[in-house]
């Protein structure tokens, strides 16, 4: 006797039902893409016990007549294809007459539906993938699917989901990511009796900021770009506001949400050194493409598509963004390379400028060098008083921390590093200093950044810094899930100098900021902090790290920025008092050496 033998429709169905159904977020996708397909203008969602107990979309589309009510819930029965040629040129969300056969094989299952032109609507009972009970109901226009006990004749399934937060959780980001794709349609979602998220129709930007809130407004760039037939459309975030992960990028083919593979590369690639490292801007991207270019039939959940020609697709991508960035420089940026570009004139001592005279003209001081004249230990070579209230940039424009004279005494140089003298910077980014032990090359940004990380650290261990209490709150917008996790946090973030009060729905109020963190940038701070408390375990929460990264990181000088010689001077300064001068808080180097050995050896005089 052989040993092959089909399997069982109950069973093909269940197993079919593994590759379709992941969690509940995955029926939640199926439904509400059956609704977008139905022309819905309005859906609506609810859920309990994070779907497990309960699930019910409801739409307004043209519903399913009595006739096809039986075929809805069997494998391969659709509406959406006849034909290998229509395949080919899907216009629609669902097709392969998989999803109701499937969650129909796993949970019980009633679908009431009401079409134009009759008098009543029609409801159906399935259990175990098969109708139990038919009637008649009164009319409604469309389509009603609930869906209790999932799993309950798979209950091995159910111990591999999350725990209930888990899953709603999920819930929301799948919900809220297929309203994102569908601003012409109005969503409301109800969890647990609770409504967490309802949009109204509305325009492409204010779909984006209606979900992910009015934070984005001001930091928002249009994209727009179109070749062949092919057109990219949607929003990219400023340089200047970022997340500490991919979680606010978001790619839709034909409204399809999607993962892109060469997504993150690209993006990384455009804004290049305009971010700093581990840092992802925001992107809501949108590519409307021809039918026939595009195959979503390569994954059993339609998470992936393929292309005919991807490198069309990451053309397009390529030119879009970097057109954007390139015409579209913030105002902030510019007016601070306007600024930084501006000399500082200050008197020293001895009445001279240690800058501007010398070999090489401005910028390149090398007879008696910045560092040459040092006298004390911790003394600032270029004293407050000498440009305090002088046009230009002052030092307190390269972050809001410590300078030099506000050390102490008992603060010593590190023996690393200690410059005498530099020469300028090389590709706008690069400083030159000599020092005793030979050359250093220092990047600006990082070494920049190790001051700040380090003087903000120093500023929170010891309380060294004052709150100052807003006369105009500052307001977060946000989703309401997020604001009460945020708001949950609130004593973590008053040790750290922020008064954080909820006001509305989504929205938090500023009450209170510290003297650390940069004026302006206290939007982006706190939420750049907050991303990076979602993103880990709260065991692994360095509260005082944490934040002192997130404000290097924001006030930083950047690659490019053009930095006069009084403030470069300041800056290896207050490097050399670092207690890690060599490397930035990521870890990246800040300086490297060059010893009078090395230079010697590279021109054969040893």
């Amino acid at each position: 006797m052989g040993i092959i033998h089909s399997l069982s429709p109950d069973l093909i169905n269940q197993i079919a039902a593994g590759e379709v159904i992941e969690s509940t977020h995955s029926i939640l996708k199926e439904l509400i893409e059956n609704s977008i397909d139905a022309g819905a203008s309005k859906i609506e969602i609810a859920t309990e016990s994070a779907g497990l107990g309960r699930i019910l979309v409801s739409d307004d589309g043209h519903g399913i007549s009595k006739e096809d009510l039986p075929l809805a819930i069997k494998r391969y029965a659709t509406s959406k294809i006849q034909n290998f040629h229509d395949l080919e040129h899907l216009f629609t969300f669902g097709f392969r007459g998989e999803a109701l056969a499937s969650i129909a094989s796993v949970a019980r299952l009633v679908i009431e539906s009401g079409t134009e032109g009759n008098r009543t609507a029609n409801r159906v009972v399935v259990e175990e993938g098969k109708i139990v009970s038919e009637e008649e109901i009164p009319f409604f226009q469309g389509t009603k699917i609930e869906i209790k006990d999932l799993f309950y004749n798979t209950p091995v399934r159910r111990k591999f989901l999350k725990t209930e937060s888990g899953e709603e959780k999920k819930n929301r980001t799948r919900v809220q990511t297929m309203a994102l794709g569908e601003p012409s349609i109005s969503f409301r979602y109800v969890q647990n009796g609770k409504e967490v998220f309802f949009v109204q129709k509305e325009e492409p930007l204010e779909r984006v900021l209606s979900i992910y809130g009015e934070n984005l407004r001001d930091h928002l760039l249009p994209v727009h770009t179109s070749r062949n037939g092919m057109t990219l459309r949607g929003f990219i975030s400023h340089p200047d506001f970022y997340k500490s992960s991919r979680t606010g990028q978001f790619f839709f083919v034909n409204n399809r949400s999607v993962e892109l593979k060469f997504s993150a590369q690209i993006l990384k690639r455009c804004y290049g050194e305009l971010l700093p490292s581990g840092a992802f801007p925001y992107a809501f991207l949108f590519f409307d493409l021809p039918r026939e270019f595009v195959d979503v039939n390569v994954h059993p959940q339609k998470k992936e598509v393929r292309f005919l020609s991807e490198e069309t697709i990451t053309g397009i991508l390529f030119q879009g963004i970097t057109e954007v960035l390139r015409s579209s420089t913030p105002v902030e940026f510019l007016e601070m390379r306007r600024r930084l570009s501006m000399p500082i004139p200050y008197e020293n001592r001895g009445g001279e400028s240690s800058f501007g005279s010398g070999f090489g003209g401005p910028g390149f001081g090398v007879g008696q060098g910045m560092f040459g004249n040092l006298q004390t230990e911790g003394e600032s070579l270029i004293g407050p008083s000498s440009i305090e209230g002088r046009q230009g940039f002052s030092l307190e424009g390269i972050g809001a921390g410590t300078n030099l004279h506000l050390l102490g005494e008992n603060v010593s140089k590190h023996h690393l590093f200690v410059p005498k003298k530099h020469f300028g910077v090389i590709f706008e980014t690069f400083i030159l200093a000599e020092a005793e032990d030979g050359l250093y090359i220092i990047d600006q940004h990082t070494a920049h950044e190790r001051i700040r990380y380090e003087e903000v650290l120093r500023d929170l261990k010891s309380k060294a810094y004052k709150s100052q209490s807003l006369l105009t709150p500052i307001r977060l917008e946000l989703t309401k899930e997020e604001a009460e996790e945020m708001i949950a946090e609130k004593q973590r973030f008053s040790e750290l100098g922020i008064t954080l009060e909820p006001f509305s729905g989504g929205t938090i109020l500023i009450r209170e900021v510290p003297s650390y963190i940069d004026p302006g940038k206290e939007t982006e701070t706190i939420l750049d902090l907050w991303e990076r408390f979602k993103s880990k375990d709260p065991e692994e929460r360095e509260l005082y790290d944490e934040m002192a990264k997130c404000v290097a990181c924001r006030s930083a000088i950047k690659k490019g920025d053009q930095v006069s010689d009084p403030i470069i001077g300041e800056l290896l300064q207050r490097l050399s008092y670092c207690e890690n001068p060599s490397l930035c808080p990521h870890g990246r180097p800040t300086l490297i050496k060059l010893t009078r050995k090395d230079l010697e050896t590279m021109f054969h005089r040893i």
